[in-house]
């Protein structure tokens, strides 16, 4: 139930409708049903209509957070095409949505924009002003970009800055991402926050005691795993099956489990599988599972050659589990693994890169065990929303009038 008594906040998420939740949601979604926040803060929060966001609405409201849907601008031909025409005639320089009349309401103390991508940002310009023309401060979460992130003209540069820098506060969950924006529009930002996608306690509690019960193995059929979307775009898992495709692999004793979201990604790995000339059976290929933890430990090492990233909760769930991780050097991936401590940080993201790492993992397997409990202290020190929702806390109540 809200209280009367405490601030509030509109919280707008720029999800998709996707027929799944993705990662970029957790954060925000996890923070609003925080006791501690709950108690000083009532959150209305927009969302994208789809079956799945009208479960996780239900969620919310139970917890005492306001939900409403609107029709995102993807959802139809017809809608999508309707909005063109009128935002033509209306003279307006932004596309609008239906969302954007909750900030004229005025009655909020803050605003606060969950920007799935960097892609994303130059979208919000139009309910940037609208904040602005309403004297309301508004935050900016990012959760994802691109290492190679540009704009394409001096006209993209003028908003997207405009939009980033006009925030009460820009929350980053990755210092790469953070980096990856200041150079696309060449400047620092002073308004700056990072914070980490973090797990909660008893989420923490929980994979120790699965890993205490499966541990690692250093010997036998080493079991590698990549978990996330099925998407080489910016997972990259075709460098897996690359590397794996070398003929020294092929007398090696190893599986190697592909976890993530069904659909056309499946199609393509499977298809990718064959490409490579890898033999199918010690390849597998498991659809999304709520039991995420539970199939992590069954496993030994995960392998994530990511293109692109925020902070990915695959790789911070894995070390929770006590597992080490391989990954590549992009967004919040270097602030999860030191090299040869918590696991093997590949230099970039080129497949002999990725191949030297994972040979350098092979041969060190009898310290898997080793470097999977430090990635688990690792998490327990430094990922653990205790703190970081306490310390995001404060701020927001700082940032609200």
């Amino acid at each position: 139930m809200q209280n009367p008594a405490s601030k509030k906040v509109l919280l707008f998420s720029t999800l998709n409708p996707y027929p799944f939740w993705a990662g970029s949601e957790n954060l925000w979604f996890d923070f609003v049903q925080d006791e501690r926040v709950d108690k000083q803060v009532n959150f209305q929060v927009a969302l994208a209509d789809s079956p799945v966001t009208r479960k996780k609405g239900m969620v919310l409201t139970a917890a005492g957070a306001a939900t409403n849907f609107y029709h995102h601008f993807n959802i139809s031909f017809a809608r999508r095409n309707l909005y063109r025409v009128r935002d033509k005639f209306s003279k307006l320089p932004h596309r609008t949505l239906p969302w954007y009349d909750e900030i004229k309401k005025g009655s909020y103390n803050l605003v606060w924009f969950n920007v799935a991508a960097l892609a994303d940002l130059a979208d919000l310009s139009y309910a940037v002003e609208l904040c602005q023309k309403m004297k309301i401060p508004y935050w900016l979460l990012l959760q994802h970009g691109y290492e190679d992130f540009f704009l394409n003209s001096e006209k993209e540069i003028a908003t997207v800055t405009k939009v980033a820098s006009s925030a009460k506060r820009f929350v980053f969950i990755s210092k790469r991402n953070r980096w990856s924006l200041e150079r696309a529009i060449g400047k620092k930002l002073t308004n700056a926050f990072h914070s980490v996608n973090a797990i909660s306690p008893s989420t923490i509690f929980k994979a120790a005691e699965l890993s205490k019960k499966n541990n690692v193995s250093s010997n036998g059929i080493a079991k590698f795993y990549n978990l996330g979307r099925f998407s080489p775009k910016d997972k990259a898992q075709h460098l897996l099956l690359e590397v794996f495709s070398d003929d020294k692999w092929k007398e090696r004793d190893w599986q190697l489990s592909f976890i993530g979201v069904a659909g056309f990604g499946q199609i393509y790995l499977e298809k990718l599988i064959l490409f490579y000339g890898l033999n199918p059976e010690r390849i597998k290929i498991i659809p999304h599972t709520e039991n995420v933890l539970g199939e992590i430990v069954k496993h030994d090492v995960l392998l994530m050659p990511s293109l692109a990233e925020g902070t990915p909760f695959a790789m911070i769930e894995s070390m929770a589990c006590g597992r080490p991780a391989l990954g590549t050097a992009v967004g919040g991936i270097p602030e999860l693994i030191t090299d040869n401590e918590t696991g093997w940080l590949c230099s970039s993201t080129d497949c002999a890169t990725v191949a030297e790492k994972l040979e350098e993992a092979w041969q060190q397997r009898t310290k898997w065990p080793e470097l999977g409990l430090k990635a688990q202290k690792h998490i327990e020190k430094n990922y653990n929303q205790e703190t970081s929702f306490g310390e995001l806390l404060k701020v927001l109540k700082e940032d609200m009038n």
